[in-house]
């Protein structure tokens, strides 16, 4: 955990993409498996956690330090998991070595809903305030160190020289904590992924800068650009994927369309909300991104 820990940290005060990219290059090539497949995963979005609720984790704290104390720490500080890194108490005795990233993963994803809240504090006592900050942020689910799924997967083909392209294309068939992957990575063989509904890296836009008059328009088709996200539905063998133009699953917040995809096959394009024929503003197709359940007025009110 003190090398994650550290990472996390590091990227929190790096606001340059290229600074933010050697971090993360420099860790993947330093820290051994499964560690380092399990913070590629968390920075992500690809650890699946019990969840332990901000109301449970103040709980936990208020057992230990005076609930005032920790009001007034939590009024001052302003963010709970900063609030809780540094005011849990030292334990009271020995209780070994910080444990290591797999060691916390695996010790969570073992424990039943009962079990979760003391098998967190134990972690916890095992742990300085550094340490205490990644595992909260591990267990609520929010990194929030300005770093998106394909800036990591950038920084893995910056450290390995591996092209950027297959790796996205292999993503979703692997699963964490990716020792294929790495391996890899660092020089084996490629990861046997079936690739029917893999993401393919899309065909965006790029500028022609000062070469319009070396450009012949009847050479050309143009479309209109609409006010929507884009997207790559792929449909196969019974399955259906709907990605973002990142590679992120956003089937979940658009079941509308994928119900529609009665198809086989990849298709790129411009995903809109349409009312009375009449395209909708962005506002109301951001209502639908991120949700992981759409009720069914807003399936009516944003289609």
């Amino acid at each position: 955990m003190h090398a994650f820990a550290r990472l996390l940290e590091s990227l929190v005060f790096t606001p340059s993409r290229n600074a933010k990219l050697r971090l993360m290059a420099r860790y993947f090539a330093e820290t051994p498996d499964p560690d380092r497949g399990w913070a590629l995963a968390a920075l992500s979005d690809g650890v699946d956690l019990p969840a332990i609720s901000a109301s449970r984790i103040r709980g936990l704290v208020e057992e230990r330090v005076d609930p005032v104390l920790f009001a007034l720490s939590y009024d001052y500080v302003g963010d709970l998991a900063e609030t809780v890194a540094l005011i849990w108490p030292e334990a009271a005795s020995d209780t070994g070595e910080t444990p290591r990233l797999s060691e916390v993963i695996d010790r969570l994803r073992a424990a039943s809903r009962t079990e979760i809240g003391g098998v967190f504090a134990g972690l916890l006592d095992r742990m300085g305030p550094s340490e205490r900050l990644a595992l909260i942020k591990l267990v609520t689910g929010g990194m929030r160190v300005g770093v998106s799924s394909r800036l990591a997967r950038t920084a893995l083909a910056q450290w390995s020289g591996r092209p950027l392209e297959r790796m996205e294309e292999l993503w979703f068939g692997i699963e964490p904590p990716y020792e294929g992957l790495f391996a890899w990575l660092e020089g084996g063989p490629e990861p046997a992924v079936d690739l029917s509904l893999a993401f393919r890296p899309m065909m965006l836009a790029h500028p022609v800068e000062n070469r319009w008059s070396e450009l012949d328009p009847s050479a050309y088709r143009a479309e209109w650009k609409w006010d929507g996200i884009r997207v790559q539905a792929v449909a196969f063998g019974g399955e259906r994927r709907l990605y973002s133009r990142t590679g992120e699953d956003i089937a979940q917040a658009f079941p509308d369309i994928v119900g529609a995809m009665d198809w086989e096959g990849c298709v790129d394009g411009e995903l809109l909300v349409i009312r009375d024929g009449v395209v909708a503003p962005f506002a109301d197709l951001q209502r639908r991104l991120g949700r992981k359940q759409v009720s069914a007025k807003m399936l009516a009110e944003a289609p």
